[in-house]
């Protein structure tokens, strides 16, 4: 099986089709009837088949029936994204900006940065995590803390995950509730150690903008 997505979006097997059966539905469509003695026959137009199957009263075959049940990665990864929820600031500004990084100063990802956005941020190893730990295989896949950002305070917090076998830690104490962030606060996720460093802060936000110095 050859997945291969069209122009306009769509997912279809390529070792069945030549071209999107989606977008070229006017041709003819793969389909089985029984014959009088119960046995399963294919119609002659089937041999040329592209259209997208439709309902009707022959036994159809379906992309699920080919075996398509695993998009390609990018299509998931945009179809995830068209689904997500939006954030009031990013329905406002029309726009996600980032409020802040974490920075790995120990560990597998040792020196490479992680970007918080305005919202609660997902950390996990899974692709899908708003900061994905990939490399530390101690961090639990989804949700194994948060960092969310509060536009209307202006504040950060560190809050636990779904992680039952890993404590986090922030200043080398045990969070079990919600912690206030501030600037270079240093957090303990499984292996790896992280600082906190905000952007949007007394001096910056998105909602008021840069203050002048005193």
């Amino acid at each position: 099986m050859a997945l291969r997505e069209c122009g306009n979006g769509h997912v279809y097997d390529a070792d069945q089709h030549a071209a999107c059966p989606y977008c070229n539905s006017g041709r003819n469509m793969i389909s089985f009837e029984k014959d009088s003695r119960g046995n399963v026959t294919m119609s002659p137009e089937g041999y040329n088949a592209t259209r997208a199957p439709q309902q009707s009263g022959a036994a159809q075959i379906y992309p699920e029936r080919l075996g398509k049940t695993v998009a390609p990665e990018e299509y998931q990864k945009r179809i995830k994204k068209e689904n997500r929820t939006v954030g009031i600031f990013e329905k406002k500004y029309n726009l996600e900006p980032v409020v802040g990084w974490l920075v790995c100063i120990e560990g597998p990802g040792k020196g490479k940065d992680y970007h918080l956005w305005a919202r609660i941020n997902s950390i996990g190893r899974s692709e899908d995590m708003d900061v994905c730990l990939s490399e530390d295989m101690t961090i639990s896949k989804r949700n194994h803390a948060r960092i969310a950002y509060d536009s209307k305070h202006n504040m950060f917090q560190l809050i636990p995950g779904d992680s039952t076998t890993n404590t986090i830690y922030l200043n080398d104490e045990p969070v079990y509730i919600p912690a206030k962030l501030k600037a270079y606060d240093v957090i303990e996720l499984g292996e790896g150690k992280f600082v906190f460093i905000p952007f949007c802060n007394e001096r910056f936000n998105w909602t008021s903008g840069l203050k002048e110095g005193e």
